[in-house]
């Protein structure tokens, strides 16, 4: 398709070749609990970089502690409700921005998802 030419009803710009700058870029994704939002995002923005934030659930083997009147339980909870947070670095940072995204959210668990990014398309 890259080499098709097309025509569209709106324009678009495809590259022939990935860039040289944004071959060495990374996407990186953390899942987190809602409330390290807030932190992870002022980490970010104190490098200069900007974040996109996702909703998501999903099903775990998490337990809720309930209380109720004559004392308390656990319950499976049906899903839970986490937060994606992903930004696009380059490859000799990464290491740098996980460690502030780890500060971030002092000791909780988190997934960092690291993921190529092949070409970067301004549209």
């Amino acid at each position: 398709m890259v080499g098709d030419k097309m025509t569209l009803p709106f324009e678009v710009a495809y590259s022939e070749k990935p860039g040289k700058n944004s071959k060495s870029m990374k996407r990186l994704a953390i899942i987190v609990k809602p409330e390290h939002v807030a932190e992870i995002i002022a980490s970010l923005k104190e490098v200069g970089l900007e974040a996109t934030i996702y909703d998501v659930k999903g099903a775990t083997k998490d337990k809720e502690r309930i209380a109720s009147g004559r004392g308390s339980g656990t319950f499976e909870l049906a899903y839970t409700t986490r937060k994606v947070v992903a930004t696009v670095v380059n490859s000799d940072n990464v290491d740098a921005v996980i460690e502030r995204m780890k500060k971030a959210i002092a000791g909780e668990k988190g997934v960092v998802m690291i993921s190529p990014v092949d070409d970067l398309v301004l549209l």
